[in-house]
């Protein structure tokens, strides 16, 4: 099997789109209690990240971008996190369903602090600024979870005082004549 091509590069990551040799590593991510320490939800199952992943590969076909696995340099073969945008539809009280492009990061605990989700997600979204410029980014957030709160605040975001359906607060950035703006 040939190396899959780099999609984005940060002067320390590289940003790949999802494939299905990423499983294992997407599962052990997403099935880590501490990882999902502000997910109500808790560990997500192999089974769902298997459904993800195919989800997320279908993302790319149809929209031009979506997920990234995200992985080091200088350990390219260690996932270290996901993050990315996809198109997707927040859901306001009241069953209002908004489309946005969806800002995702999830990382493993052992890189938290060290800057690569900003450094990460800066890079997806500056890939996707073009692409569905009249989807606003949105990233919905729990109150409780203060690291991401800021992470979304450095990457230009703001909070609007929309929560959504599932109680989390909805951050935006760029919303031409969306309801969320």
């Amino acid at each position: 099997m040939s190396p899959r091509p780099t999609v984005l590069r940060t002067d320390r990551l590289r940003l790949l789109r999802p494939a299905p040799e990423d499983l294992a590593a997407v599962t052990a991510l997403h099935g880590d209690p501490e990882t999902n320490r502000h997910n109500p939800d808790g560990p997500t199952s192999p089974e769902t990240c298997e459904r993800w992943l195919a989800a997320w590969h279908a993302n790319w076909e149809r929209d031009g971008f979506g997920y990234f696995c995200v992985f080091a340099d200088e350990a390219p073969g260690e996932l270290l996190g996901v993050a990315g945008l996809k198109v997707s539809t927040t859901a306001l009280p009241g069953g209002v369903e908004v489309p946005v492009r969806n800002l995702y990061y999830r990382f493993r605990p052992a890189v938290w602090g060290r800057g690569l989700a900003a450094e990460a997600t800066g890079a997806a979204l500056d890939h996707v600024r073009t692409l569905r410029a009249d989807l606003p980014v949105c990233a919905v957030i729990r109150a409780g979870n203060l690291p991401s709160r800021r992470l979304a605040a450095r990457l230009g975001l703001h909070e609007t005082g929309e929560v959504d359906a599932a109680g989390r607060h909805v951050h935006l950035l760029g919303a031409p004549g969306s309801r969320l703006g």
